[in-house]
């Protein structure tokens, strides 16, 4: 009697789901929505970064005088090219994947094809041989050049673009989705326009979404298909539906009855909602399992280093100043887990590197 009780159990288990049920994440069936509980996320776990990339290389950034930077923001990445916003000071950079310097996109300045103040985001699209660049705010249009630096023409938008960041689709249309300020004029939250700059589609904002200033920030990967973005306004990552204007809410963190919520934003790649917790470390939300850890990363690639690296355009990334890429191999090398193969693979590494040089990118293509 009781080994045929035990046998039923354990299939009632294996058939709902019941036993031990990881508490650290809800999903709401009829939103899509899914809920991390922060506080009860306390297991951390390591990630071979081979497990979410195809490959990884090394990019070392052209040496010449007109290629150095100091890096200040995000990099656009293709398969191809690499573009990199710098600062109000510097033009947009455009390399090529193996970091040689290409050219410069426009100028700062006030003239036509130049900008006032830094590039907020970019999208480089290969087929089509065009670069878009969206400065950080106060200006209504898009600058389109191309993959020679050439300016080609200023895409007029109907309203003054706020830190915007794009989406560019398959169809090469582009989306905009910007930080929507407080006003007396409205603006869309997003806007999508055809590989010719017509408009094709625009979605008001809601009255929670708006914000007063720019001490808000809007943050887009575009690691998924879907334009998937999160402003630090509203406490939850969205996607953006192109095909039907709408956006649908995707995860959030619950931070219970927490007075002082951390600094966090949320990201997302294939397989998992990642929210970058400031001070904490980073938490992989599993799509499939419905659990969460913090996670580190190991760059198996390079001797087990374990440097937080980021996710953007399908890639993993990161841009060193060679003199802290030193430095990191180095703390990995006396680490006492650290084995005699990964310090031979360390030490090579760390023998081709000059301080004095340009700077140098760990670069990864995330699996789908």
């Amino acid at each position: 009697m009781k080994k045929t009780l035990f046998i039923s159990l354990c299939l009632f288990s294996a058939l709902y789901g019941c036993g031990p049920k990881d508490n650290t994440v809800s999903y709401n069936e009829e939103t899509g929505l899914t809920v991390c509980h922060y506080s009860n996320v306390k297991d951390t776990v390591d990630i071979k970064l081979s497990d979410l990339v195809e490959n990884f290389r090394i990019v070392r950034f052209d040496n010449s005088p007109e290629a150095i930077f100091t890096y200040r923001t995000l990099p656009t990445i293709t398969d191809h090219y690499i573009g990199i916003g710098i600062t109000a000071s510097q033009p947009y950079m455009l390399f090529n994947s193996d970091g040689k310097f290409l050219c410069t996109a426009g100028k700062i300045g006030q003239g036509p094809g130049e900008y006032p103040m830094s590039i907020y985001d970019a999208a480089i699209d290969e087929q089509e041989q065009r670069i878009y660049l969206g400065s950080f705010g106060f200006l209504n249009k898009i600058m389109v050049y191309d993959l020679k630096g050439n300016f080609l023409e200023d895409r007029q938008i109907d309203y003054e673009l706020n830190k915007p960041k794009f989406e560019l689709g398959e169809d090469k249309s582009l989306s905009i989705i910007h930080l929507p300020i407080q006003r007396s004029e409205e603006s869309p939250l997003v806007s999508q326009y055809s590989k010719e700059g017509k408009l094709i589609a625009q979605l008001e904002e809601a009255p929670y979404f708006k914000v007063e200033d720019y001490n808000q920030e809007v943050f887009a990967y575009h690691n998924v298909p879907d334009l998937s973005f999160h402003l630090t306004s509203v406490d939850t990552l969205y996607h953006y539906i192109k095909s039907e204007n709408r956006i649908v809410p995707k995860f959030t963190l619950d931070f219970g009855a927490m007075e002082e919520k951390p600094i966090h934003i949320y990201n997302e790649i294939p397989g998992y909602y990642i929210a970058i917790v400031f001070g904490q470390g980073n938490i992989f939300v599993d799509k499939e399992k419905q659990q969460a850890r913090y996670v580190r990363l190991v760059n198996d690639y390079c001797g087990g280093m374990k440097v937080m690296l980021n996710f953007k355009d399908g890639w993993v990334w990161r841009i060193f100043e060679p003199g802290y890429l030193i430095k990191y191999i180095q703390d990995r090398m006396n680490d006492s887990d650290c084995t005699e193969e990964d310090r031979e693979k360390l030490q090579s590494l760390l023998d081709t590197i000059d301080e004095e040089d340009n700077n140098i990118m760990f670069l990864g293509k995330l699996k789908k």
